[in-house]
C-alpha cells in the first residue's frame, strides 16, 4: 500500500489539518522531548570510584554518539555497582550530561549486603518514552551479596504485551574459579527461574556484569538455554577471547588500577542478552549493527582504550581520543550500547462533518493514517500495520502500514445505499502490529444522504438514449439543435446532476453551450450545433456520449447517457418538428403538439420516442423553431 507525502493533497484540506493537529496533541502528550527511539545502555559504574567529570563526558558521549549512523539520548540506562551514596549523584551527574531529557529513577531497592559487597543495581530511564509498572519490580538474590533487580517498563500509551520491556539488572559473582563459576550459575538459574513464569513472547533484557570468563561457563549457558525466558546474544555465542575479539570487550579501560580494577581491555564481563521476540524486526527489536562496547575500536587489546590514538568514531581521532580518556578515568568498565526499533504511536483522523453524501456512490470518505513516533531515523520505527473497518453505514477500508509523518495512508469509504437524510456513523482503526501507542480509535462522522442523480432524456421518465433529426438547405451556416437533460425524480435528498463533457462529437457537430450546468428540478439544456457551410447534399450522422456526474461531495458517481444527431441536407428530407409538412416550424405545429399532450405511443409530436407528449417534447420543439 502506498503512502503519501503531506504535500499531495491540498493544504486546505480539513482532514489533513486534523490530521496534522492531531498528530501534535498526540506526540505532545506522549514525548516532552524532540525524539523517541530507545537507546539500551548498561554500565559497571564502579561505586562511582572514578572521577565524577569523566563519568559526565561518558554520558554525554552516549548521547551524541552516532557510530550506527545516528545519535540519540540513551532511553534506559540499567547501571550496577551503586551504592546508597551514589544514587542521587548519578542522578545528578546524568541531568548534568544531557540536559532537557525528563529521567525518571525506576525503583530502587539495596541492601546491607549490597551496600557492603559492590552496590545494587539502578535503572534510569525516560519519562516521556517509558512508565515503570512498580508492581513488575523484584528483587531476586543471586549470590556474592547481590541481588538482581527485575523492572518492568511500559512504552507510553500502549496496552499490550507488546509495549512492555521486562530487564534484569545484575552483577553477578565475579573472580575465576570453579565455586565462583557455579555460583554465577547458580544466580543465573534464579533469574532464568523467575524469567520462565513471565507471559509467553516477552520482550526481555538481561543487562549488566555477568563476570563469565568464557562462551562455555554455565551461567552464560544458562540464558540461552530453551524455555520461555531465553535469550539469545547479539554478538553470536562463539569465543570472544583473545586479541581478534577485541572489540566485544569491555574490562577493563586502564592498565592500571588504583581506585579502579587494571589489567587492561581483555574480558567480556558486560552484556545484554535478549529474547527472541527483540530480533524479529516487529515492535522493540534490536537495531541491526548497533551492538557495541562503547569506545572501543577493536584495537586495544590487554592494553588502556586509550593508549596511543583510539579510532571510534571513524576518521575523528580527537573525539575518540577524548571518549577514551574519559572511559579510563571514570569506570573499570566501559558500557555495552544497543539500539532498539520502537513500536509505532498511531494516528488517525476523519472528518466529523461530511455534509452531503450520495449513498451507494464512490469510497470517497478517506480516512488518513500515520505513526506519529518522532524517531531520528526511519529504520528506527518498527512497522505500525493497522486496519480500518466502517461500522456499516459507512463500508470499505481495509489493512495498510501506517508510515511515519508527514507521510501517511489512505483508506477509503462509501456510504451503503438507501440512506437518505441526516446520519451517524463511524470507523475504527485498530493498530495490528504489537506495542503500538495510542493504538485503537473510534473516528465519529454524520453527514446527510442523497439518492443519485437521475439523468435522462425525459422529465417523466429514464431515457438514456433518443435520437434526433433537423434538416437544413445547403450552405446555410450553422444550425442547432437543443436538448434538454432531466434529473428525474429530483428533491432535496437527491444530488444535483453535473453535466461535464461530450464525446463523438466532429465532422461538423459540436455543442455549443450547456456543459458546466448543474440541474436540479428544472431541466439543462445542451444546445448542438452544425455547420453546413461546404457540405454536399446527404445525411450527416454522429453517436454522442454525455458525462454526467453527481454533485460535487463524497460519493459523487459517473452517469452517462447518448443520443444521436441526425442531419440532413437538401433534398426533400421531413424537418424535426413540422408536423404539418408546410417545411417550417412554428405556431401552427406547436398547437399540434399542445393538441397531442399527455400519453401518445408511437405519435410524432412524441419527438424524444418516450411514449409521452409533455414539457420535454416541447423543449425540443422550440429548438427546432424557424418561424
Amino acid at each position: 500500500m502506498r503512502s503519501r507525502p503531506l504535500d499531495s493533497i491540498p493544504s486546505s484540506s480539513t482532514a489533513l489539518q486534523r490530521l496534522v493537529v492531531t498528530s501534535v496533541l498526540i506526540v505532545a502528550g506522549f514525548a516532552s522531548s524532540t525524539t523517541a527511539q530507545v537507546r539500551m545502555v548498561n554500565w559497571n559504574i564502579a561505586r562511582l570510584n572514578g572521577d565524577p567529570q569523566a563519568i559526565e563526558e561518558v554520558f554525554v558521549a552516549m548521547a551524541d554518539d552516532d557510530v550506527p549512523g545516528f545519535a540519540t539520548a540513551p532511553a534506559v540506562l540499567i547501571l550496577q555497582e551503586v551504592t546508597n551514596s551514589a544514587r542521587v549523584s548519578i542522578e545528578n551527574i546524568l541531568g548534568d550530561a544531557i540536559p532537557g531529557v525528563p529521567y525518571q529513577t525506576a525503583t530502587f531497592t539495596i541492601g546491607s549486603t549490597e551496600n557492603g559487597s559492590g552496590g545494587a543495581q539502578m535503572l534510569i530511564y525516560r519519562s516521556d518514552l517509558f512508565e515503570e509498572i512498580p508492581a513488575g519490580h523484584r528483587d531476586i538474590p543471586t549470590g556474592a551479596g547481590r541481588n538482581t533487580d527485575r523492572w518492568q517498563l511500559r512504552i507510553q500509551g500502549s496496552n499490550d504485551d507488546g509495549g512492555v520491556l521486562w530487564i534484569y539488572g545484575m552483577h553477578l559473582k565475579a573472580s575465576s574459579g570453579s565455586s565462583n563459576a557455579e555460583i554465577r550459575r547458580l544466580g543465573a538459574v534464579a533469574i532464568r527461574n523467575d524469567a520462565d513464569t513471565l507471559p509467553a513472547g516477552s520482550n526481555i533484557i538481561y543487562a549488566g556484569d555477568l563476570n563469565v570468563y568464557g562462551n562455555n561457563e554455565p551461567a552464560y549457558l544458562e540464558f540461552l538455554s530453551s524455555g520461555p525466558g531465553r535469550a539469545d546474544d547479539p554478538l553470536g555465542s562463539e569465543s570472544w577471547s583473545g586479541a581478534s575479539n577485541a572489540i566485544k570487550h569491555t574490562q577493563s579501560p586502564r592498565l592500571d588500577g588504583g581506585a579502579l580494577v587494571g589489567g587492561g581491555l581483555d574480558d567480556r564481563f558486560d552484556f545484554q542478552l535478549l529474547s527472541p521476540t527483540l530480533f524479529d524486526g516487529d515492535g522493540f527489536s534490536i537495531m541491526p549493527s548497533t551492538y557495541r562496547s562503547f569506545g572501543n575500536d577493536g584495537d586495544h587489546y590487554n592494553v588502556s582504550i586509550n593508549t596511543g590514538n583510539n579510532a571510534y568514531f571513524p576518521g575523528q581521532t580527537a573525539r575518540s581520543n577524548g571518549l577514551a580518556d574519559a572511559l579510563h578515568d571514570a569506570s573499570d568498565h566501559i558500557p555495552v550500547v544497543a539500539d532498539l526499533m520502537v513500536p509505532g504511536l498511531l494516528t488517525c483522523v476523519l472528518d466529523d462533518n461530511l455534509g452531503r453524501v450520495v449513498s451507494g456512490g464512490t469510497s470517497s470518505i478517506i480516512a488518513l493514517i500515520a505513526n506519529a513516533r518522532q524517531v531520528v531515523t526511519p529504520e528506527a520505527a518498527s512497522p505500525l500495520e493497522y486496519s480500518a473497518v466502517g461500522d456499516g453505514v459507512l463500508v470499505g477500508g481495509g489493512d495498510g502500514v501506517a508510515p511515519l509523518l508527514p507521510s501517511f495512508d489512505t483508506q477509503s469509504f462509501s456510504l451503503v445505499a438507501g440512506v437518505t437524510g441526516e446520519f451517524t456513523a463511524s470507523v475504527e482503526v485498530a493498530a495490528t502490529s504489537a506495542g503500538v501507542s495510542q493504538p485503537e480509535y473510534d473516528l465519529a462522522c454524520s453527514g446527510f444522504g442523497i439518492r443519485p442523480a437521475v439523468p435522462s432524456w425525459s422529465g417523466g421518465s429514464v431515457v438514456t438514449d433518443i435520437t434526433l433529426e433537423a434538416a437544413s438547405p445547403a450552405d446555410a451556416g450553422v444550425i442547432f439543435i437543443d436538448v434538454p437533460v432531466h434529473n428525474v425524480g429530483w428533491s432535496d435528498v437527491q444530488s444535483a446532476l453535473d453535466l461535464d463533457a461530450a464525446s463523438g462529437l466532429g465532422g461538423g457537430f459540436f455543442i455549443w453551450e450547456g456543459l458546466g450546468t448543474s440541474v436540479a428540478g428544472k431541466p439543462g439544456l445542451l444546445r448542438f450545433g452544425f455547420n453546413t457551410a461546404g457540405r454536399s447534399e446527404g445525411v450527416y450522422e454522429t453517436d454522442v456520449t454525455i458525462q454526467t456526474t453527481d454533485e460535487d461531495v463524497p460519493g459523487e458517481t459517473t452517469h452517462y447517457i447518448t443520443l444521436t444527431l441526425v442531419v440532413t441536407i437538401g433534398g426533400a428530407g421531413p424537418v424535426p418538428g413540422d408536423f404539418n409538412d408546410d417545411g417550417v416550424v412554428n405556431g401552427a405545429d406547436l398547437g399540434l403538439l399542445l393538441g397531442a399532450w399527455g400519453p401518445c405511443r408511437d405519435c410524432p409530436e412524441d419527438l424524444n420516442d418516450d411514449g409521452v407528449v409533455n414539457g420535454a417534447d416541447l423543449g425540443l420543439e422550440l429548438g427546432f423553431w424557424t418561424g
